[in-house]
């Protein structure tokens, strides 16, 4: 029997969605009653007060309650620097609750992005700047206190164009979801993320979520033995009953260089 559920997005999530949820099955209708930009946008013109995490969780409880379903969706993406400082990693969360059964699962993609910004001074930048953007991602212009958005790189280059002989500005990419490609591709993975999620259930009391994804450290090192900050076994722990299970990862050792006592 197909349930019905609530997606809260005014950006086309849905599409990207509903088909990684196949095997649930959920037939996913968007509401766009609430501007989500309230809680916080990409461009900074309302800052973020909440975690990506929080913010997806309150989506989703928005979802269900402006609905009256009892499922509730919330996606919220995030863009920090990468492992080490180096390159733009993107995280993408897709939060279910479910009211009337009382729990909430996340599925999650985390991985590099293409996302890129520039100081531009002058017209020889702007053009190299677009050759850089692939096909199908929009454009965001700031100068001062304006902000032109949703600019197709034909468009940015000629608003841009007329800019910058009044000063210098920042040429970056529009991070809303219906407007960049790439996000679309990471927003659809941690859906299947999600729907893996809520088919694991927790062997003692059936409550979906069931995952390993608390990271228990010490695995030894390869070299003497004590134990490292790499992870030695997996958590999955049921939010409900509190059941909990562990399970090793598929390394056996740590590598030295990852030793306290080998490389202090």
């Amino acid at each position: 029997m197909t349930q019905q559920v609530a997606l809260l997005t005014r950006h086309d999530k849905a599409r990207l969605i509903a088909p990684a949820l196949s095997q649930l099955p959920w037939q996913v209708s968007e509401i766009q009653s609430f501007d989500t930009d309230a809680l916080g946008s990409f461009s900074a013109e309302r800052p973020r007060f909440m975690s990506p995490n929080e913010c997806a969780l309150r989506k989703a409880a928005l979802a269900a309650e402006l609905s009256g379903l009892d499922i509730g969706l919330g996606s919220e993406g995030s863009f920090s620097p990468g492992p080490y400082g180096l390159g733009t990693y993107n995280l993408e969360l897709l939060c279910c609750v479910n009211i009337a059964q009382g729990w909430a699962v996340t599925g999650r993609f985390y991985g590099p992005s293409m996302a890129q910004q520039w100081q531009l001074t002058n017209l020889a930048q702007l053009q190299q700047a677009l050759t850089q953007v692939p096909a199908g991602q929009h454009l965001l212009l700031q100068q001062g206190s304006r902000i032109d958005k949703a600019l197709t790189a034909q468009q940015a280059y000629q608003l841009g164009s007329t800019l910058l002989a009044q000063g210098a500005l920042t040429l970056s990419y529009d991070l809303r979801a219906h407007l960049s490609p790439e996000r679309q591709i990471h927003i659809a993975n941690a859906a299947a993320d999600l729907q893996q999620r809520i088919l694991s259930l927790c062997p003692a009391c059936a409550t979906p979520g069931f995952w390993p994804d608390k990271a228990i450290p010490g695995l030894p090192c390869a070299a003497c033995a004590t134990a490292t900050s790499l992870t030695l076994h997996k958590l999955a722990c049921c939010q409900r009953c509190q059941f909990s299970t562990t399970q090793a990862v598929a390394a056996r050792y740590a590598e030295p260089q990852y030793c306290p006592e080998c490389n202090p």
